[in-house]
């Protein structure tokens, strides 16, 4: 697997302001969407969230943190899908709940 070609085992939804769902597969679109759209930009949880989302993008390793961050953000911003970041994740672990 190359560096930032990395994607999500189990996307994350998010429930925009405006009433729609949008999916999340890849640190890369995350990152973007936290820096150009985030309707908060500040808290811990945002900045924790950007941070692990850029490493993500330089290094495999980092991906499952900066998913379990993106979904922590999305949660204290309101944002987070019903029923998402609980139960199983596709290979049958657990998903990551921040």
């Amino acid at each position: 697997m190359t560096p930032g070609n990395s994607t999500w085992t189990d996307p994350v939804e998010l429930k925009l302001q405006s009433g729609l769902k949008r999916t999340f597969r890849e640190p890369y679109d995350a990152l973007y969407f936290l820096e150009e759209e985030w309707p908060t930009r500040s808290g811990v949880a945002f900045e924790r969230a950007k941070r692990w989302c850029r490493l993500a993008i330089e290094t495999d390793e980092a991906v499952f943190v900066a998913r379990k961050a993106f979904i922590a953000a999305a949660r204290q911003a309101g944002m987070l899908a019903d029923g998402d970041g609980t139960g199983q994740d596709s290979s049958g672990g657990q998903k990551a709940v921040a």
